[in-house]
């Protein structure tokens, strides 16, 4: 069977042996089970939370080639640590035929196993998320010293280092340019105008591409042009220079309050909790929300199909957003949220988790941290009296071994949480059951269910086909559920009803 491996990580702080370790593991797993590997992707120094890595798109493109079946990692977070872009990548691959395949996580094709799949992507988002709360923390830290938190420097500024602080200074290039996109604006000069100008003087940004009208409208609001950077809501005092003065910015801050739009008076902010679930059955566009005033004043709220409010090319009528959030809610606690469902659930999650966290994998880890210290110490030994020149060898195995220490330990401690954390049957059925005490008219417990177990619903005029979470944890693609629905077609047809339609419980289950 053809396979390809994946590796990849995540910052320069990180050494080459990192991959080099990831591929052998790999390579390990390929040959122990008779694949045969026809390719491999590497990035490097990129972050799991962005979808954004070279190797990583020309891989999902490569799928649809159909030479291999199997794409091999070292461990899930490798491919992934934001669970949407791993939902949306694995629902593209399997219409590819290709699958994901960790070689040191033992996940079964089982409804249990694909469970724990999820929770395990849910631990490498809490991983990514808990180290954006430290660097976050860090940058607090900064600010509270009076120094620039980090990032690319607003366009006209440029960071020096003074000290253990760093600052935010005028640029000797871009700052007067700064001072004349303020200066024409406040003068009455149109944004396209200015835009126009700067374009024939060659003026880029950061990138090296030329500033764009969103680009300006955010300069025209920053108040650090005026020395005075924000942190969080709070300034942040000797952290910037001014560049242009505080009555040429209020000058632009009042020519830009005159031309804003009016917000509408008839319009009040509505929460579409269905948003980025909700998709057309015609034509697999997400539905957004609208609101209109009848004559006498009534405001009435829907879910639209996307393609229809702006390409006017698809005939999806517009549905009723209280009926709708009301009738995803009352579905999912008439005909999923049942004893039997609940009590199967519960005891498949409690059996895979005491498979996965147990004694015997800790002392396996255990032991393995013990062979790797034996042979750090023998390489040290043995470097010490082995030629100058032959040292090398020994130093580049240490390193080598080190990042396998470093990974085992993380995975110790993480094995340690989770098997001192022992949920019972029971546990997981009260909080599966709270998700049946609330009023489905309520929307904040009509939140609280779609946000958790709603995965995505389609909708046609004449019926609504609902995914739930608890399925495989991906988001269904368009093309997914109209194959299905091909399927359970002869069903559905005979369950119809004059006017009313409702896919049959066994089939939602």
């Amino acid at each position: 069977m053809n396979v390809v491996i994946y590796a990849r990580f995540s910052s320069h702080a990180q050494r080459e042996e990192s991959i080099e370790q990831q591929l052998k593991i790999c390579l390990d797993y390929c040959n122990k089970n008779n694949y045969n590997v026809v390719g491999e992707y590497i990035d490097r120094a990129i972050s799991g939370k962005t979808d954004d890595r070279p190797d990583f798109l020309r891989m999902i493109s490569d799928a649809s080639k159909k030479q291999f079946k199997y794409i091999i990692v070292w461990k899930l977070d490798r491919f992934a640590r934001n669970r949407f872009d791993s939902a949306i990548h694995k629902a593209t691959l399997k219409k590819y035929g290709v699958k994901v395949i960790s070689a040191t996580e033992n996940i079964s094709d089982e409804p249990e196993g694909i469970l724990l799949e999820g929770v395990m992507e849910s631990l490498a988002e809490y991983y990514s998320a808990n180290l954006s709360k430290h660097i976050k923390r860090g940058q607090r830290e900064s600010a509270i010293r009076g120094s620039h938190v980090g990032g690319i420097p607003p366009f006209g500024f440029k960071s020096v280092t003074v000290g253990d602080k760093i600052k935010l200074v005028a640029d000797e290039i871009n700052a007067p340019i700064i001072k004349y996109v303020f200066e024409q604006y406040a003068i009455g000069v149109p944004k396209k105008d200015i835009l126009s100008e700067l374009d024939k003087r060659g003026v880029l940004n950061y990138y090296g591409r030329p500033l764009s009208k969103s680009c300006l409208q955010h300069a025209l609001h920053n108040t650090k042009y005026i020395g005075k950077y924000m942190f969080h809501g709070n300034e942040v005092k000797g952290a910037c220079e001014a560049i242009i003065s505080e009555d040429l910015f209020n000058a632009v801050q009042k020519r830009l309050a005159s031309v804003r739009r009016a917000p509408a008076t008839k319009k009040a902010k509505q929460e579409y909790i269905l948003h980025g679930k909700a998709f057309c059955g015609f034509c697999g566009t997400k539905l957004i929300g609208e609101s209109g005033a009848s004559r006498n004043g009534t405001v009435h709220n829907y879910y639209t199909c996307a393609k229809r409010k702006r390409q006017h090319n698809c005939s999806k009528k517009n549905e009723k957003k209280d009926f709708l959030e009301w009738y995803v809610v009352e579905q999912t606690v008439e005909y999923v949220l049942i004893p039997e469902r609940i009590k199967y659930i519960a005891e498949r999650i409690v059996m895979k988790y005491s498979e996965e966290f147990n004694d015997h994998r800790i002392k396996e880890l255990e032991r393995q941290l013990k062979k790797i210290d034996k042979e750090a110490d023998e390489a040290v030994t043995a470097s010490i009296k082995a030629p100058e020149k032959a040292r090398q060898l020994y130093y580049d195995k240490l390193e080598v071994l080190m990042n396998q220490k470093d990974d085992i330990r993380l995975e110790l401690a993480t094995s340690k949480i989770a098997a001192a954390n022992r949920y019972t049957v029971e546990q997981i059925t009260a909080w599966l059951k709270s998700f049946c005490k609330g009023d489905n008219l309520d929307p904040v417990f009509q939140k609280r269910i779609i946000d958790v177990l709603i995965n995505s619903v389609y909708l046609y005029d004449d019926k609504i086909v609902i995914y739930y979470n608890i399925k495989d944890g991906k988001q269904i693609s368009f093309m997914e559920a109209c194959n299905e629905l091909e399927e359970i077609a002869p069903a559905y047809e005979a369950d119809a009803t004059a006017g009313s339609v409702r896919i049959s419980r066994h089939q939602v289950d």
